[in-house]
């Protein structure tokens, strides 16, 4: 920048700005806060996925819309682990651990603690829960005998709970069966493996039931 008086041109310059020189020691400080940070930001990311995967597998514990009981069965379960875990953990700091977990699962899938049951729900349920007990200890007579009352005085409510324990015990039963006859087969087909007779194996063959078109090769 210049100016003129009296035909006289001043040069004005700027002084040079102040410089501070580290030294070696320093400058080797500053590398190691550099490589810390570095460090740092490599395992919050780390951390992170693992909370993440953390939320999920719990999220898959909990399954879709989990009763509250089922909930809070989990968290302490959950609460207990993690105490025998870390030795330092007190009721207090797991309980903090637990709603960090618990608001990660919920960003990540949108689940969230359902609301506890009130006293004439909790009743209810219980009262199902007995009458439920008290069917499963009754005998197929009992309970043929039973819903065919309940069909006569047009009670199909009861009617319709008789029902569902003849069903669940004829699927219990079935399933038994099935897995029976899968017994059954294995054994089978290891023991003709063996057989070399064949006017046996031609007998085996006779009372076999014929093979469905498509499973002929």
């Amino acid at each position: 920048m210049g100016k003129t008086k009296s035909n006289v041109v001043v040069q004005i310059v700027e002084a040079p700005k102040a410089e501070y020189v580290l030294d070696l020691q320093m400058a080797d400080l500053i590398d190691q806060v550099v490589d810390r940070v570095l460090s740092s930001e490599d395992h919050a990311f780390e951390a992170d996925l693992g909370m993440e995967k953390s939320a999920m597998m719990l999220a898959e514990v909990m399954g879709i819309a989990p009763e509250f009981a089922k909930w809070e069965a989990i968290r302490s379960a959950w609460l207990r682990k993690y105490m025998g875990r870390k030795p330092n953990a007190n009721e207090e700091s797991a309980e903090r651990a637990w709603q960090r977990l618990a608001k990660r699962m919920e960003k990540e899938t949108g689940l969230t603690k359902p609301a506890k049951p009130s006293a004439n729900a909790q009743r209810v349920a219980g009262k199902r829960e007995e009458e439920k007990k008290a069917l499963m200890g009754m005998v197929d007579s009992q309970l043929e005998e039973m819903l065919a009352a309940y069909k006569a005085d047009d009670e199909f409510a009861k009617a319709s709970k008789v029902k569902a324990e003849l069903k669940r015990r004829a699927d219990e039963n079935n399933k038994a069966d099935i897995e029976y006859a899968k017994e059954l087969r294995a054994d089978i087909v290891k023991r003709i493996k063996f057989v070399t007779d064949i006017s046996l194996l031609t007998q085996i063959q006779d009372v076999l039931p014929e093979l469905p078109v498509d499973a002929v090769v």
